[in-house]
């Protein structure tokens, strides 16, 4: 499993939203699906509008689940955007994750590539600090970006 840190230059969420959706279109270009861990319902909702509007002469089509809605296994939205950690995602049908909370789950071992998003807030840092080590000890590729 390879997975990118990504670390951003501030801690507005801005960027981070940004960072998101270019990261998106980058994998719809290699025909990758993706899974977005959000860290609350909030964020979830804010990357949903964005994704529909990141550029002005297309969108990056996707599905929000929130609490009442039961994926579907067979889901052919390209991009799942959620704030629940559920295993009716199929990491085989959305592959990439990239992970916008402070946790790490045994259920993240099922993707072939994660991508974690870390601002300079020090609890935040702390917490990838965390999560990289447990992806070391787990033989995972790791690599770090400053963005």
């Amino acid at each position: 499993m390879q997975v990118d840190f990504y670390i951003l230059a501030d801690t507005s969420g801005r960027d981070l939203k940004r960072t998101v959706c270019q990261l998106c279109e980058k994998a719809l270009a290699q025909q990758m699906q993706v899974f977005i861990y959000s860290s609350s319902i909030e964020q979830a909702q804010q990357l949903d509008d964005l994704l529909w509007s990141f550029k002005d002469d297309s969108f990056l089509p996707h599905r929000l689940l929130t609490q009442h809605d039961e994926p579907d296994e067979s889901d052919t939205y390209p991009i799942i955007i959620s704030c629940e950690l559920n295993s009716k995602i199929n990491a085989k049908n959305h592959p990439f994750l990239i992970n916008l909370s402070n946790t790490y789950s045994d259920f993240f071992q099922d993707f072939k590539r994660i991508a974690e998003m870390i601002d300079k807030n020090p609890e935040q840092k702390q917490a990838a600090r965390k999560r990289y080590r447990l992806y070391l000890d787990k033989g995972c590729n790791l690599n770090k970006y400053d963005l």
